[in-house]
């Protein structure tokens, strides 16, 4: 918009007629929030550990609200940054939280979708986010780039009515916490009353956490030493920069600028067009990701978002880089995103937050995310350099890069990343405690029972009817 590019010191390039601002002022007013969604997601132990995941979601809309704030009454370039960066806190914040209470709270045979959403809900923010700053871009005044910031502040408006009053806090922190009934409470909320589904996941999730606490308190010493802990936390860090190694990033943060120097004035609507097409792979990747599993989607996306880089790196070898060649790179963008939403975008945070099992679960859902924005910050301050006309002048060619960083992940997805699929969380944990190779979780028979044994059911059944008095419960839960 060339009302905030002058007002930071862009101007009108004579190479392509358009505004733009110089390479490391894109790299700093774009990756300044990266820095913040890092500290965010590194620290958000701390503030899930402490708060539990509700008390996370708070803090992290009283961060949308100051950082949008700043950014609105800002009179300089320094208080654009600093609102940006704690803007970018809440994002990182609850970007590890929200996959994390999902996968608490669903039931195994939906966790999938159900984190799946996660990533459809940051489409639609996007969406939402390109239609705005199309419908002002053609103003000449501050209103054009501030009515865009304006509009974060509505989502604060909807998350904390519902967090106050309908939303269950995760149970699994509350047990963790010793809040037993509370918990009972809240899988009520996600079970209805049904007494013997309750004290059965109470009785499970209690075992698990009694199992941990035998081994010692969370440690990062345990993370940072290769074990059980240490592969959790080498597959969730490798998994979430690999997803940043497809080059996501120049989409979804230079899209348009990339679509402005490629030729079309249309940048706005090309962007707006590219995130409607690629929302149904999202849908799709829901019933997929459950269906064939993790491993396989995420390969299948791997090497159909390979190929189309490719193709997008081979447009920036054509001589005459006419029409022709531009709308060609569009289509491949488009397809790249559809691709992407399939398998990369969506199942790398259900892994992630699956594969973040027992006693360092806030731990290493932190460590995972968080390299995630790290490596989300690199190609955002790196991509400037890499694509402009004043630097590396890579342009189109770029795919290349991108293009063979995805094919490298993809095969690393065969060889190490194990499938989750159709696991509760307390069996997945017990596969990495026994060291089973990555191929094998799948065929892998848990002789352990996963649901309560006859003690526990007694253990149980005795808790009901001391909690809501009703001794009729015998023959209920099978024990009459």
């Amino acid at each position: 918009m060339p009302p905030f590019i002058t007002s930071y010191g862009g101007g009108l390039d004579p190479a392509t007629g358009a505004y733009a601002l110089s390479a490391r002022l894109q790299s700093i007013m774009v990756s300044i929030i990266n820095v913040g969604e890092f500290i965010g997601a590194v620290s958000s132990f701390l503030v899930g550990d402490h708060l539990g995941r509700k008390g996370s979601f708070l803090i992290a809309m009283a961060c949308v609200v100051v950082g949008t704030i700043l950014q609105l009454a800002h009179v300089s370039l320094g208080e654009l940054l600093v609102g940006r960066l704690i803007l970018g806190y809440a994002v990182g914040l609850i970007s590890c939280v929200v996959p994390l209470y999902i996968a608490d709270c669903a039931p195994p045979h939906l966790r999938g979708a159900l984190v799946s959403m996660y990533q459809f809900c940051v489409g639609q923010g996007l969406l939402l986010g390109v239609i705005v700053d199309n419908g002002t871009h053609n103003r000449t005044d501050s209103g054009s780039y501030r009515i865009p910031m304006a509009v974060q502040l509505i989502f604060p408006l909807i998350v904390v009515p519902g967090l106050l009053t309908f939303v269950p806090e995760s149970p699994r922190w509350l047990l963790s916490k010793f809040k037993g009934d509370k918990a009972r409470s809240a899988l009520a909320r996600l079970h209805g009353n049904r007494p013997e589904i309750i004290e059965g996941e109470v009785a499970i999730i209690k075992g698990s956490i009694e199992a941990d606490e035998a081994t010692g308190r969370s440690s990062w010493r345990e993370i940072f030493r290769w074990g059980p802990e240490g592969r959790k936390a080498y597959l969730g860090m490798a998994l979430q920069a690999l997803q940043q190694a497809t080059g996501i990033n120049f989409i979804t943060g230079y899209g348009i600028v990339f679509f402005f120097q490629i030729g079309f004035k249309t940048a706005f609507l090309i962007q707006i067009g590219l995130y409607l097409i690629a929302n149904p792979a999202l849908w799709i990747s829901q019933y997929l990701t459950d269906k064939l599993g993790r491993r396989t989607v995420i390969m299948i996306s791997g090497v159909l978002t390979a190929a189309v880089l490719f193709v997008v790196g081979g447009c920036g070898l054509a001589t005459d880089k006419g029409r022709s060649i531009e709308k060609l790179i569009v289509a491949m963008v488009y397809l790249f995103l559809v691709f992407f939403n399939l398998g990369w975008g969506p199942t790398v945070w259900v892994v992630t937050s699956e594969i973040s099992t027992g006693k360092n679960r806030n731990k290493l859902m932190a460590l995972s995310t968080g390299t995630n924005w790290l490596f989300n910050w690199l190609v955002s301050f790196t991509f400037p350099y890499l694509f402009d006309t004043t630097a590396a002048n890579l342009g189109p060619k770029i795919g290349f890069l991108y293009g063979s960083l995805t094919l490298a992940a993809t095969a690393w997805v065969y060889w190490f990343l194990p499938e989750t699929a159709g696991r509760t969380l307390e069996e997945i944990h017990y596969m990495f405690e026994q060291g089973v190779p990555a191929r094998e979780f799948k065929s892998t028979v848990i002789e352990q029972p996963t649901s309560m044994t006859l003690e526990d059911q007694k253990i149980a059944q005795a808790q009901v009817e001391e909690d809501i008095g009703v001794p009729q419960m015998h023959g209920q839960l099978g024990l009459a």
